[in-house]
């Protein structure tokens, strides 16, 4: 168990190689985190009777459920929170993610005014902001007007930020 441990905390990548640093606070953490992602992982396997997942995909999927983690601190799920509906308001809004289109003759969002900014095009397209996408579209999520958003990239943060894996509502 302590070899196990030690060989998944030290390889392929070891935290303390990458942030490297001589505060000792600090190693002192990263010590103790890696530490405790290897006993994770492990009696995660053991717990499951299989194959002890690769490090990397193991710390990926940590620090992915980590950032989206919707848990308070005795275990219950907690809605999601996005910003207040007026500025100065104190009301939170649920974050809600479905798929809209920009109205016609409008641009992008202009956050000071809190509307689209008008263009002399009815059906102006930008490009979609996910990196990597080449797709021209009028399309966003509602969780945020600012980010252009084409329907396979839609798809791909629906899934994530709802952790589901079935289709998003049309």
């Amino acid at each position: 168990w302590v070899d196990d441990t030690n060989n998944r905390r030290h390889d392929p990548i070891a935290l303390s190689a990458v942030w490297r640093t001589k505060w000792w606070p600090t190693r002192q953490f990263t010590f103790l985190l890696e530490v405790a992602e290897a006993n994770a992982a492990n009696a995660r396997s053991r717990a499951r009777k299989q194959k002890t997942e690769p490090q990397l995909d193991f710390r990926r999927s940590l620090a992915k459920k980590m950032l989206t983690n919707n848990l308070d601190d005795d275990g219950r799920t907690v809605v999601q929170v996005g910003r207040p509906a007026t500025r100065g308001s104190l009301q939170a809004v649920k974050m809600e993610h479905t798929f809209e289109k920009r109205p016609g003759f409008t641009g992008a969002w202009d956050e000071k005014d809190d509307d689209w900014a008008p263009v002399k095009s009815e059906y102006q397209k930008t490009h979609c902001a996910t990196p990597g996408c080449k797709n021209r579209c009028r399309t966003f999520c509602s969780c945020n007007k600012k980010v252009t958003m084409c329907q396979g990239c839609f798809n791909d943060h629906y899934a994530f930020m709802c952790g589901t894996t079935q289709d998003p509502p049309k």
